[in-house]
């Protein structure tokens, strides 16, 4: 999945030469925070409500306010995790993305990057999940993919995060295609894995949920 994957038709554009009455109307109407304004083909920033009432006396239009693009956008090429990543250090919750000769596409909300990535066979596939604790310099993803799969356990997807507290350790979440856990749990064991979870059928649903707020977060 890149950037041009989640774009958000249905988001409108703002222009510099717009003045702030309409401004402030298509951001009630379409109930949002922020909206892009494009001059041209070129991507100015984002204005949002904060900005529109904090100086309404001081401004005409649009493009009297001082934005800066260069926080808030993505190549259209960047992956997923990049741009996710470029969310966490814009600290708003749309992101504007660009081709390669720097023209704007489009844009798109942290909501439409969900659900995208909700859509994936990681998340839709039936199954179960293991998170294990292992030391960083024992980490090997080749190792515990062949204990899990040794018993033809198919690993849907993988998801790694530092320990919040044991900066020596990974906490590895595996998703696999098996609603009963069981026998990639003992195997794991046997092999001096620990393992802190197990989620099987009913709790599968509400854990993808936690796994999305955390990936978000990062």
């Amino acid at each position: 999945m890149i950037a041009l994957d989640f774009i958000n038709s249905l988001i409108p554009t703002l222009k510099a030469s717009d003045n702030i009455a309409k401004a402030t109307a298509l951001l009630d109407d379409l109930s949002v925070d922020q909206l892009p304004v494009v001059d041209g083909s070129q991507f100015k920033g984002f204005i949002n409500t904060d900005m529109l009432f904090d100086d309404l006396f001081d401004h005409t239009n649009v493009g009297d306010y001082q934005l800066n693009p260069e926080k808030c956008m993505v190549q259209s090429s960047q992956h997923f995790y990049e741009v996710v990543k470029a969310f966490s250090d814009c600290e708003q919750g749309m992101l504007a993305v660009i081709d390669e000769n720097q023209e704007y596409v489009g844009a798109f909300k942290a909501q439409d990057l969900l659900n995208k990535f909700a859509q994936t066979t990681a998340v839709q596939s039936p199954g179960s999940i293991i998170e294990i604790s292992v030391k960083q310099i024992d980490y090997s993803l080749a190792e515990i993919t062949r204990l899990i799969e040794a018993d033809g356990v198919k690993i849907m997807g993988c998801f790694l995060q530092n320990d919040a507290n044991d900066p020596s350790l990974l906490q590895v979440t595996f998703k696999l295609d098996r609603k009963d856990a069981s026998r990639a749990v003992a195997t794991l064991e046997r092999f001096n894995y620990k393992v802190i979870s197990l989620f099987q059928e009913a709790s599968v649903a509400s854990y993808e949920k936690e796994r999305l707020d955390a990936l978000m977060r990062y």
